[in-house]
């Protein structure tokens, strides 16, 4: 084969790669956001560590909501969980800031009871 087609064979495979990209674009379930709660031993009350958890491993994930019925804003730093509406049961985790591929981001809020926080909408910020 004459070089000038194996260097045209190489060059469109490597522009086919660059335009497509080589990883998962974090559209499937294993990839959704996710929140987990635990009760944390403390001398008074009730404790409660949250884990919020971006399961993507290639895309940094933006504007992530939760669900959070009832849950007060004097319990945790509005830079980490900002209630929008507390009647709608709507906050934003990391004031919509992007939190990287696989980060956890973590609080704790102190309640008589664990509140309920579900991820309900996101976006992925893949190139």
């Amino acid at each position: 084969m004459p070089i000038y087609l194996k260097f045209l064979l190489w060059a469109s495979l490597a522009l086919l790669l660059l335009q497509t990209g080589f990883g998962e674009k974090c559209e499937s379930k294993s990839s959704e956001p996710t929140v987990r709660q635990a009760q944390v031993k403390w001398r008074e009350g009730k404790k409660f560590r949250v884990e919020v958890m971006n399961k993507c491993p290639m895309c940094p994930i933006i504007n992530l909501r939760l669900k959070c019925q009832g849950f007060p804003q004097s319990l945790v730093d509005p830079a980490l969980l900002r209630v929008l509406s507390s009647s709608a049961g709507n906050c934003v985790v990391n004031d919509g800031l992007p939190l990287s591929p696989m980060q956890t981001l973590s609080f704790n809020y102190s309640n008589s009871h664990q509140l309920a926080l579900r991820p309900f909408s996101w976006s992925f910020q893949c190139e």
